[in-house]
């Protein structure tokens, strides 16, 4: 577990700082929502970035009235072929994340050999600070160096 050199806390503490049960966050794990580190032993440990997406996560579900599925599928949203710098129109085209828009790209099988042996949680699209009410606008946005391949245009 060397992916961060920041604090990192215990499945126990960060469910007590969002006033969940431990078994919610093994259950946003379980769908693909979040990436925990785990230690040798197996035991999750999360940094601020983690509990910044959990949080984002808690709003979705809470204030925005959106269900597992939802969140899931907002998530699978991210434009990931904007964010990772080395994706190529050709590596997206055969990425099941172009027609599938039902799970986050951390967490397709199938992906190209750019992302197949990558470890998904450094990821600059896991790794992206997610803004429960700004999600839409990376998708917008062009502050991305790349555009999105003709084949997504319908060109």
């Amino acid at each position: 577990m060397e992916r961060t050199n920041g604090t990192m806390y215990s499945i126990g503490v960060v469910a007590g700082r969002l006033n969940v049960s431990v078994e919610t966050i093994r259950l946003y794990e379980r769908e693909g929502l979040i990436i925990p580190q785990k230690t040798k032993a197996g035991h999750r440990r999360f940094s601020e970035h983690d509990i910044d997406r959990l949080e984002c996560i808690r709003e979705m579900l809470t204030k925005k009235g959106m269900n597992l599925e939802g969140v899931r599928r907002v998530m699978a949203m991210i434009p990931c072929w904007r964010i990772h710098p080395e994706c190529s129109a050709e590596d997206y085209a055969d990425c099941p994340a172009l027609n599938n828009s039902a799970l986050p790209c951390w967490v397709l099988e199938g992906k190209p050999a750019l992302c197949a042996e990558a470890d998904c949680y450094t990821c600059p699209v896991y790794q992206l600070h997610v803004d429960c009410d700004g999600i839409k606008s990376l998708y917008h946005t062009q502050t991305f160096t790349k555009t999105i391949p003709p084949s997504i245009k319908g060109g």
